[in-house]
């Protein structure tokens, strides 16, 4: 019995069966990322021919665009993937100095002895659909989490060549209690803002956002920490970082911080990244509900974004915790050394500081977020960049996607 069907709609409609579970479950990716509904069965292990029939499947639809390129990701697992149309159809496959792609080929994957059926169905994908797709693997520490990375990147980029034109529309204003928890406390909640309070022994922390309102921030902050070597201390290099990634989301924000009992300045990272993690979290989960957004983004959409991108950003809100950085062309320590530990940029904000933002704000969306360095930058000019694009990143994940209406948010539904 050989059978699919593909349609825009809702993404939870689907029945996928083949021979093996993990090829079922890549295949799965693919559809959902693309925004499709999917009716598949397939009853013999020619891998090739069935990405062959995928692809000629997914070939039906109109295309909107000529090429398109996306960072897979989750958790630990991660790729750059795109896609052009072409004439003469290729799978290139390739990866960072850091991994050796015969043995990444090589490894087991649950109920794959190997990776080469995942490679042959994307060889006769490429032929179904006529394009050349391009892999670029950058992070392997579990094998089923990079493929899942290099799949849903290729859905991803699907999804931008072929799926139709959403509908701006609005997000209803409607409010809600939001859910608070110990510590926090949530009022104004909609699809277009919220306000969050959240108490510790340490310090308070009050972050309101506003997507109807112009693009703005408002930082302050008391009892912040001065610096132990000069007497000095400032941040107003924050309130311009945070700027970025209003302007580029669309929304105002406006953040009170103060100090109770410890004058610590990766406190004030950290929680700032946490609270407006979190507030976010609490508008996701109000526009999957009301109109369906991706949930997922990075800043890599075109080809040529792969090779400009001197630092990449993914992120994907599956409800957990998450926060690497990845070189590409060298190794950890040397990358921590030279970027991530001991510097000081934007007037006086300390770099492992800028680390920790992101660490609370992983944990305040409950997401897995990822940044790739496909070199080490001048350390300021590189974290702009690195802002710049995770605001990017972040900016996809709220855009509307109808197909995911409904959804429940996280890899377990464990955002709400």
């Amino acid at each position: 019995m050989k059978k699919i069907h593909l349609s825009y709609g809702q993404v939870t409609h689907k029945n996928i069966e083949t021979p093996n579970h993990f090829v079922s479950h890549m295949i799965e990716h693919i559809a959902w990322r693309m925004g499709c509904s999917i009716e598949l069965e397939w009853d013999d292990e020619n891998w090739e021919e069935l990405g062959l029939a995928f692809g000629k499947g997914i070939g039906e639809f109109p295309v909107q665009a000529q090429e398109a390129a996306a960072l897979g990701m989750i958790d630990d697992g991660s790729a750059e993937v795109s896609v052009q149309l072409a004439s003469e159809p290729k799978l290139q496959l390739q990866s960072s100095s850091k991994i050796e792609i015969d043995y990444f080929l090589s490894l087991r994957c649950e109920q794959l002895s190997s990776g080469e059926p995942l490679i042959s169905f994307l060889t006769g994908m490429t032929r179904g659909i006529g394009a050349q797709i391009n892999v670029f693997v950058c992070s392997l520490q579990d094998p089923h989490h990079t493929w899942e990375g290099v799949f849903r990147g290729v859905g991803t980029a699907l999804q931008t060549i072929y799926a139709p034109t959403q509908t701006s529309g609005k997000f209803s204003n409607e409010q809600s209690s939001g859910s608070n928890t110990e510590g926090i406390e949530i009022s104004n909640c909609s699809c277009n803002g919220v306000t969050i309070s959240r108490r510790t022994a340490e310090s308070e922390l009050e972050v309101a956002i506003d997507f109807s309102s112009p693009t703005k921030v408002f930082l302050q902050y008391e009892g912040a920490p001065i610096d132990h070597f000069d007497g000095k201390r400032t941040f107003a290099g924050l309130e311009d970082l945070l700027n970025t990634i209003a302007t580029t989301c669309g929304f105002h924000l406006t953040a009170l911080f103060t100090s109770k009992a410890l004058s610590s300045s990766h406190v004030l990272l950290e929680d700032t990244g946490m609270v407006l993690g979190r507030a976010l979290r609490e508008i996701l989960v109000l526009r999957m509900a009301d109109k369906g957004i991706n949930g997922a983004g990075s800043s890599i959409n075109t080809p040529s974004d792969i090779v400009d991108q001197d630092i990449s950003a993914g992120i994907s809100v599956e409800g957990r915790k998450s926060c690497l950085f990845v070189p590409l062309v060298t190794d950890h320590f040397e990358l921590y050394k030279n970027f991530i530990i001991g510097k000081s940029v934007f007037g006086g904000l300390y770099t492992e500081d800028l680390d920790d933002f992101f660490d609370g704000f992983s944990w305040g969306l409950g997401c897995s977020l990822l940044f790739h360095f496909k070199q080490i930058p001048e350390v300021e000019e590189g974290w702009q960049q690195l802002f710049t694009n995770f605001a990017i990143a972040l900016n996809q994940v709220f855009e509307i996607n109808q197909g995911r209406k409904g959804v429940p948010p996280g890899v377990k539904a464990n955002l709400f």
